[in-house]
């Protein structure tokens, strides 16, 4: 009986064996269990220009204005200054719009020079007008021959004041140092 029980053992014991030995091979013939993905957000789109509600540059804090020499013909001379802005935030970044009509103030003047504070002043008034400007991208050209200077006696560089009359944000102004009032004379 001894003999009996000793090979229903060892059957047995070898039928477990059989049955972990196929259950393994098998589970490494299966595919992995799906592993829980977290969905990765898709990246934003970049901003784009938009037009602001009711004619407001959203957290308009300041402009800059800079007036530099144009050309608009075949030669590289200047035909006149053209006055381009930039417009910031809050935190001194640019801003971006477009459809928003503001009218400009523009004032050009020659200029002296003061001895005791040692810089350039404003003189004299050559250039006073308007304009129209709706977007980051809009400049203001004006001829030389509306800024009435005398070469023989103004310096050919002067100084500028911009001031930009907002719909509804009040008045923003920047002055303008070494504008171009007439084109270099030739010699």
């Amino acid at each position: 009986m001894k003999t009996i029980l000793k090979i229903g053992c060892g059957v047995l014991f070898g039928l477990a064996v059989v049955a972990i030995v196929g259950i393994v091979l098998i589970g490494q013939c299966l595919p992995p269990a799906p592993k829980h993905v977290t969905p990765i957000p898709e990246a934003l789109p970049p901003p784009v220009p938009e037009k602001p509600a009711g004619n407001i540059i959203r957290d308009l804090a300041y402009m800059k204005a800079v007036g530099y020499g144009y050309s608009d013909d075949a030669d590289p001379e200047p035909e006149g200054v053209q006055i381009g802005f930039l417009w910031y935030d809050s935190k001194s970044a640019q801003i971006y719009f477009s459809n928003t009509p503001m009218l400009v103030t523009i004032e050009l003047f020659t200029t002296k020079f003061n001895p005791k504070t040692m810089k350039s002043e404003p003189d004299r008034s050559v250039y006073k007008g308007q304009a129209q400007i709706d977007s980051l991208l809009s400049h203001i050209r004006i001829p030389f021959e509306h800024i009435k200077v005398n070469p023989s006696i103004d310096h050919q560089f002067g100084m500028g004041k911009v001031t930009v009359h907002t719909p509804q944000q009040g008045e923003f102004s920047d002055e303008m140092e070494l504008v171009p009032l007439y084109e270099k004379p030739k010699e």
